[in-house]
């Protein structure tokens, strides 16, 4: 026989193989699960004391001796359990545990250290990513981190920036120390492959192949040296990846944003220093990238404007008419450029860079939908992530044509989706999973080997509506 201590008050006994859930409503627990045992709901959710992790028990099968914690709301059941627990043990959590999620993007790395018992976000960080002195974009990383050699300075880099995150949040929250249990660490492939000690040589030319297509895990040893470690084990997990240039960040955020809930077709836009794009409903998808370089988010990042200000700035200079719709200054400004305050002037260099960059993501938009073989009308709903989209102007950007003009009226801005998909990657059993599952179900189109992207990509060129 097995037995399944509850809240280290009651055991119950039962056989190898029992189902968990039927295991527990048999002793007289109660839960308000409406799925039918399908794992849907996450309303039959337990922690496992052993794991220090909530699983579902309607899925978990008992195969040898657990013990797990109950939430008060639980401990309705007709034996009564709610009534003879001590009053202390039903407020507090038995054990403490925390994790932390983690977005390694390109240009700025995101931190949430997370109360897994109270599914919380309890202190935050962020950081420029120090492996930008090497270059601000993916190709730049790529060629940096294709030698051993490369790759361990990278990797130096990124897990010092880690550590002073871990340490900030943990001056800030001391009651989390010696209990990190879990991180997740969320980024694009060539983040995730340099966090992995993985060479990048397989993403630097065609075909693009993947050494990291699935979940990785990191050995501790080889993370970080947090305090964390002393007195408690961690799982370090990285998310899988789609594609070569359709990472983890995209595919978790997609997750997180529910864009395949129906058959309805949406789309995710993140626009970061690459700009990741997914179109799908829930059976089917499609996903690409398009280089947006420094012209987005990493732009005039040390004089405090980023590129959804200039974005704005360019849209009020074509207003004006001192910029016209092929992005060419009026005179007097065409050679000296127009000073926009803060010791920054917008020059042809800079309206070139961001010409680019929107021609960039308005063609792979353009590319998804024909490759799915629908109008842009049938997109029911656009989510815009990444950093460079949280500041973003929509209607200057459907005015400029980063988005074409069906989209007004249907995009919402999320902000951080990849650090989101590392939160819940934390706090809700078998997410990760449903990111696998989600993945499955993506084809990535590459754009370099579509001879048709060139003539759209020199189309959408121009600043204006579409």
């Amino acid at each position: 026989m097995i037995n399944v201590t509850v809240n280290g008050t009651e055991q119950i006994k039962c056989n190898k193989g029992d189902n968990l859930y039927q295991v527990l409503t048999a002793a007289g627990y109660v839960f308000a699960g409406n799925c039918g045992m399908k794992g849907r709901c996450n309303r039959c959710l337990v922690w496992n004391q052993d794991t220090g992790s909530f699983v579902k028990s309607c899925q978990y099968i008992v195969d040898r001796d657990i013990s797990i914690r109950l939430e008060e709301e639980q401990l309705t059941g007709i034996t009564g359990h709610k009534m003879n627990l001590p009053t202390e043990q039903r407020k507090k959590p038995v054990t403490s545990a925390y994790g932390i999620a983690i977005d390694i993007g390109t240009t700025t790395i995101g931190m949430e250290l997370v109360d897994l018992n109270e599914k919380a976000v309890k202190c935050s960080f962020s950081t420029l990513n120090s492996q930008i002195a090497t270059g601000a974009d993916v190709v730049a990383r790529i060629q940096a981190a294709d030698t051993k050699e490369g790759l361990e300075h990278l990797r130096l880099l990124l897990f010092s920036d880690i550590q002073k995150g871990v340490d900030h949040m943990l001056i800030n929250t001391p009651e989390a120390v010696d209990h990190i249990r879990r991180y997740v660490l969320a980024g694009n492939a060539t983040m995730l492959s340099i966090a992995e000690g993985l060479t990048t040589e397989n993403l630097f030319g065609y075909p693009f192949t993947l050494k990291n297509s699935d979940i990785r895990v990191i050995e501790q040893n080889d993370f970080i040296a947090s305090p964390s470690f002393e007195n408690a084990a961690s799982d370090v997990i990285c998310l899988p990846n789609i594609a070569a240039f359709s990472g983890a960040d995209i595919a978790a955020g997609a997750v997180a944003a529910e864009i395949d809930r129906d058959f309805s077709y949406r789309m995710l836009i993140d626009l970061g220093t690459n700009g990741e794009i997914i179109l799908c409903n829930k059976e089917y998808g499609v996903a690409t990238s398009a280089a947006c370089g420094s012209a987005f988010e990493g732009c005039f990042r040390t004089a405090n404007v980023f590129g959804s200000n200039i974005f704005d700035m360019l849209a009020l200079l074509l207003k004006r008419g001192q910029m016209d719709a092929e992005g060419v200054l009026a005179e007097p400004y065409f050679e000296s450029g127009i000073s926009m305050g803060s010791n920054m002037k917008i020059d042809m260099e800079t309206i070139r860079a961001f010409q680019l960059g929107k021609s960039a993501i308005l063609s792979g938009i353009m590319m998804l939908v024909r490759e799915i073989g629908i109008e842009l009308s049938d997109i029911a709903e656009v989510c815009i992530a990444g950093g460079f989209g949280f500041h973003l102007n929509l209607t200057n950007a459907v005015t400029l044509g980063l988005f074409p003009q069906s989209f007004q009226g249907k995009m919402k801005v999320l902000g951080n989706t990849s650090l989101e998909g590392a939160y819940l990657s934390l706090i809700e059993p078998g997410f990760i999973d449903t990111i696998n599952r989600f993945k499955e179900k993506i084809r990535y189109v590459d754009l370099s080997n579509r001879s048709d992207f060139n003539t759209i990509y020199i189309e959408h060129l121009p600043f204006r509506t579409y």
